[in-house]
């Protein structure tokens, strides 16, 4: 069972996925399949419902493992599906994940995504019991690189080769946001 968890900061809610979920999540992918395919690969390549339907389906389980704990970004009255983000590549030893987000086309520029990483991030910290939480960005991608800063995230150096993007090895920006980035 997914738990009961809604997060706000006033102007948005992250929460994880719930079944109903499906297709206007599939919708908010389609819509921004432009902009989203060159910096998230998978999320590029969804094709149906069923395949969002199929993801929804194992969040419980990797909540319940620790695995990955992915949230809808929705607006306050959970109508509109604006994005997603989520804690994945869980390190339990070294307690630090990996944090990403994206926001649906029409939404853009608003302030969703970097509200979000402050969201999922003190979750992470605060809930999880991480001690830090990284966000790693190809260095062409500009638009992350703003949510990150926005965000409140510590810039911390290039990593070379770092990511691979469609087969070719690419250079990114290492962020990071720890306990004391939110007065803890």
């Amino acid at each position: 069972m997914t738990p009961v968890l809604i997060l706000q900061d006033g102007s948005i809610i992250i929460r994880p996925y719930q079944p109903g979920d499906a297709q206007g999540v599939f919708e908010a992918i389609r819509e921004s399949i432009a902009d989203v395919t060159p910096w998230l690969r998978d999320l590029g390549s969804v094709q149906s419902v069923a395949e969002v339907e199929a993801f929804i389906a194992v969040q419980p389980e990797n909540w319940a493992n620790g695995i990955a704990y992915n949230f809808a970004i929705t607006d306050l009255d959970g109508s509109t599906i604006l994005g997603g983000c989520g804690l994945t590549q869980i390190h339990q030893s070294h307690r630090f994940a990996n944090l990403y987000y994206w926001v649906r086309s029409s939404r853009t520029r608003q302030g969703i995504a970097s509200r979000a990483t402050r969201l999922a991030a003190r979750f992470g910290l605060e809930t999880v019991g991480l001690q830090r939480i990284e966000i790693v960005v190809e260095e062409a991608n500009t638009a992350s690189l703003r949510v990150a800063e926005k965000a409140g995230a510590q810039r911390e150096g290039i990593l070379r080769n770092r990511i691979n993007s469609h087969g070719v090895a690419r250079d990114a920006a290492m962020f990071s946001l720890i306990p004391q980035d939110f007065g803890n």
